[in-house]
This record gives structure tokens, C-alpha cells and sequence, in this order.
């Protein structure tokens, strides 16, 4: 990310005819029904649900009494009791869109802490620079990835690559367990770009809270554990590791179909940063939606198969999302806009995975992008893979 350049939109907030039906259509929803954009009842039960599954399943974990293999299998139940926090709490909260109380949002935001990662340093990641820029290279800290995986078609190809649809779903599970012990810390301490903005020196308050937090985690997953456990230190050391992959993948599996897909596109900005699209367009073509239909798939994914709503509407809490994407969808036909979507978890997944391949294999002159930023030769893409 040593991107120079300040990043914009042609239109940061676009006047066109669908911005302003789909914002008052969205307006009405929520005064039609006197409901509130942000947490409900039934954000608040997930709320109590999510810390209950933190506490009961680690408290198991510490009181039973396991063999070795157990423990490991009781990590990956505490893993996904963890996970489930982060996408259903801290996300909303780090958004502001649980309360409009400030304070709230901010405590409820810290649930990263508790779970291993740094809240600051997930804003910076994710709302500076992801959010404001979508699979902008330079701007979106997402297409970070140390040139091992080529996930952008402006990115340079390596021989490698050609691999990395094989490759790629298990490095994917090591990507929570190196963002607990080194990506916070990598990204803390060097002198790095989050979309527009440079960070030379963060608040001093944020490092004590970087080092407490994982101390914090280090401590009860770790170090309690080893302590106390009956069962021998190396099926801890390992149910770390297991829990982490598992959650990791899932992790990828979660995001990684939103974005990098075929039927994404990836605008290049000049050399003046500028992007020939305005903001609202830009999602349209840059954001996927997954698994729609899925009544479970909202619950347990934090709203995340629906990214498209959550990218338009960040402030608004994820309980809504499904009636939301509705009105979205049917606003985006009438206006002539492409809704992108794939109708299942494992069929995003692997369309994820085709256009890894693809990416692997193919010219970096196979992408072409228009003036719009969408893509032009999505045709022509599979003829330049080659076998």
C-alpha cells in the first residue's frame, strides 16, 4: 500500500435519480414501520446470545474434563462462539450502526479485543480504507496480500499464481491465526496507507489498548489453558491452531465471494487518483451478493452474504438487511443496474475460486475496464485461462 496519490470519486455523493429513490425508499421502510435503522430486539438477543456462547463454551473448555482429541474439538466450538461475536457484534458496532449512542457503539466495537484482533486497526483496515474504496489497488488494504495471491487483474501475474485456486483455500485458513500473533502488530508499527489517509504515529491510547487486548487474549486462551488444563500442553498449543484454521477458512469463505469474483469489476484510477465512476455505481459493480435466500445464512453471517445493502447503507444494523436488499434489488432494475449475486454459500465460494484461477492463468491485458468502471471483457476472460 505506498500509494502517493489521494483517491476520488467523480460524484462522492451522486444526485442521480436512483440514489435519491433508493434513499427515500429505504427512509420509508423504516418510517412506515416506525422502527429505529439501528439495533432491535432481535439485534439485542444476538447480542446476549453471543457473549452467552463466549462465556459457557470457554468455561466448558477449562471445567471438563477432556482427552487430548476433545480439547481440540471443545477450541473449535469456543472458535466459532468467538466469531460469531465479531461478525454479529463488533462489525455493526465499529459501524456505528448498533446504537446511536457513540459510547455504545464503542464498547460494543471493542468485542474484537476480546477476541484476538484490534479493533482500531480493523477500522483502519476496513472502514477507511476498504469501505470507502472497493477493490481499488492502492486504496483497498483487502488486495493486500504480499503479491501471494494475485486477487486483482491489475496486479502483476507470477508463476505461481497459476496455482493459487489450489493453494489459496488453505493459506485462507491460516488468516485469523496470523492476524491474532503479526498482522496487527505489522500494520501498527510501520508507516502505512488506509485509503486516503496516512497513519504516521497513532494515539498512544491505542497501544496500550493493542498490547491489553492481546495480552488479554494470549492470557485465557493460552496461558490459562496450559495452566489448568489436565490435558496435555501440546493438545492446547494445538486446539489453538485447529480453532484457528477452521474459523480462519471460514472467515474467507464469508468475505472473500463478495468482491473477487467474475462478475466484479476492479476500476483503475488515473494517475490522479481520479476513478471514473461515482460511489453509488462503484458498488453496483464492484459488490456481490451470496445466498439471499438463506434464512440462516443473515443469522449466523452477521448480513454479510448481503453485501451490497451493508457497502450503500453501513449505518444501518444488519437485522434489516434481508428487506432491505429487496428494495434494493427491485430499485436497481427499474433503474436499469446490474444486481449481482450467487444464489448459494458453496456456489459463491467456488466462483470465488474460478476467478482465482482465472486471475492465475490469464494476460494481464485480458481485463478491460470502461469508462463506467464495469468490466468489459468478462466474455472474453475464460478464452485467455490457460489449461
Amino acid at each position: 500500500m505506498a500509494e502517493n496519490r489521494q483517491f476520488k470519486f467523480q460524484h462522492r455523493v451522486t444526485s442521480s435519480e436512483f440514489s435519491k429513490a433508493l434513499s427515500q425508499r429505504v427512509d420509508d421502510y423504516f418510517q412506515e414501520r416506525q422502527i429505529s435503522k439501528r439495533a432491535n430486539l432481535e439485534m439485542i438477543s444476538k447480542t446476549v446470545i453471543g457473549f452467552v456462547l463466549w462465556i459457557v463454551t470457554y468455561v466448558w473448555l477449562m471445567t471438563g474434563r477432556f482427552s487430548s482429541l476433545e480439547v481440540i474439538g471443545v477450541y473449535v466450538v469456543h472458535g466459532y462462539a468467538q466469531l460469531f461475536m465479531g461478525l454479529n457484534i463488533a462489525h455493526d458496532a465499529n459501524h456505528g450502526a448498533y446504537s446511536k449512542n457513540k459510547w455504545v457503539n464503542k464498547s460494543l466495537g471493542r468485542v474484537f479485543d476480546l477476541v484476538g484482533l484490534s479493533s482500531y486497526m480493523w477500522c483502519l483496515f476496513h472502514n477507511d480504507s476498504h469501505h470507502y474504496f472497493v477493490n481499488i489497488r492502492g486504496a483497498d488494504t483487502a488486495l493486500a496480500s504480499g503479491n501471494v495471491f494475485r486477487l486483482s487483474p491489475h496486479d502483476e501475474r507470477r508463476s505461481f499464481h497459476r496455482y493459487q485456486h489450489l493453494y489459496a483455500p488453505f493459506l485462507y485458513c491460516l488468516a485469523t491465526l496470523d492476524w491474532v500473533l503479526t498482522k496487527d502488530y505489522r500494520w501498527f508499527f510501520s508507516e502505512q496507507r488506509f485509503g486516503n489517509r496516512k497513519i504516521i504515529k497513532h494515539p498512544r491510547s491505542e497501544i496500550v489498548i493493542l498490547f491489553a487486548g492481546k495480552s488479554f487474549y494470549y492470557t485465557y486462551m493460552l496461558v490459562l489453558p496450559l495452566l489448568y488444563l489436565r490435558a496435555p500442553w501440546y493438545s492446547v498449543i494445538l486446539g489453538f491452531i485447529v480453532m484457528h484454521f477452521f474459523i480462519g477458512f471460514t472467515l474467507a469463505l464469508t468475505f472473500q465471494p463478495n468482491h473477487f469474483t467474475e462478475i466484479s469489476s476492479f476500476p483503475e484510477p488515473d494517475e490522479g487518483g481520479q476513478i471514473c465512476n461515482n460511489y453509488i455505481q462503484h458498488i453496483f459493480d464492484t459488490t456481490v451478493d451470496y445466498a439471499r435466500g438463506n434464512p440462516l445464512a443473515n443469522r449466523v453471517m452477521g448480513g454479510l452474504n448481503l453485501h451490497v445493502i451493508h457497502h450503500m447503507f453501513p449505518g444501518i444494523c444488519h437485522v434489516h438487511y434481508p428487506a432491505l436488499t429487496r428494495i434494493i434489488k427491485s430499485t436497481a432494475e427499474e433503474y436499469g443496474l446490474s444486481y449481482r449475486e450467487n444464489r448459494t454459500i458453496t456456489g459463491a465460494f467456488l466462483a470465488h475460486l474460478r476467478w482465482m484461477k482465472i486471475l492465475g492463468n490469464a494476460d494481464g491485458d485480458f481485463y478491460l475496464a470502461d469508462t463506467s468502471g464495469s468490466a468489459a471483457a468478462r466474455g472474453t476472460s475464460r478464452q485467455n485461462v490457460n489449461a
